[in-house]
């Protein structure tokens, strides 16, 4: 049985994000091609969101600036496990783990929608990145569609990239960049996809924050997690 296209399709843009992580530097700021759009407070904590100067029709993109109460390395780790991992999210959408190391990932991502669009999938290559300088972390992500047998008749195939960034603030916290754009594809509302775009990229920053919130009450007395013996440079 198909779900509401209320509640898919938002688990749908969360996977679609875009920022290339090959070609922005670490600690890249907002620039010229991006406005404030408004601020949130949640918790005490202030989150910045921007939009494109220029918008790309059918492509509408938003960038977070935030601040998360745990580490660099501990927000990348977690943020890495939690895009990899395996199932089904919400309902509608299966997630299917492909490979899997340290530093990357490949999952296949199927979203099931109502029947009057097509389902949507892609696969994308996940992977983490850091700057032992700076100790800025990045968990970045292209489309790896290529990986997939041939598409099935009625689904649609999207393409992606994207990054979150996350730099060291003080001890214990982190400064974190989150950039989105999706591509919904097909015939649906380009109105509809805007709002839906933006509401996602504000509960993916939020969802994070609590995925954090939750490993502080869960590991307390544990080490902190590990990113490859060698890092992931």
């Amino acid at each position: 049985m198909r779900c509401a296209l209320s509640t898919v399709v938002p688990s749908l843009l969360t996977g679609l994000l875009v920022g290339s992580w090959t070609g922005v530097a670490f600690g890249d700021a907002p620039g010229a091609s991006w406005q404030i759009a408004s601020t949130r407070s949640r918790g005490g904590v202030e989150s910045s969101i921007y939009v494109e100067v220029e918008k790309t029709p059918g492509r509408p993109a938003f960038r977070i600036e935030t601040t998360l109460d745990a580490p660099p390395l501990v927000a990348a780790v977690t943020l890495m496990d939690e895009m990899a991992l395996p199932g089904s999210t919400t309902p509608g959408e299966k997630r299917r783990l492909i490979e899997r190391s340290d530093c990357e990932a490949l999952v296949h991502t199927y979203i099931d929608l109502p029947f009057m669009f097509s389902d949507r999938e892609l696969a994308v290559r996940i992977r983490h990145t850091d700057d032992r300088a700076t100790g800025v972390h990045r968990i970045g992500w292209v489309d790896e569609n290529g990986a997939l047998p041939p598409v099935a008749a009625g689904v649609l195939r999207l393409a992606t990239e994207g990054y979150w960034e996350f730099r060291p603030r003080g001890p214990s916290q982190t400064s974190a960049t989150y950039v989105t754009r999706a591509e919904v594809g097909g015939s649906f509302p380009a109105a509809l996809g805007d709002r839906m775009m933006k509401s996602q990229a504000v509960d993916a920053v939020e969802r994070l924050r609590g995925l954090l919130a939750e490993r502080g009450r869960t590991h307390v007395a544990g080490s902190p997690p590990a990113a490859g013996e060698a890092g992931c440079e």
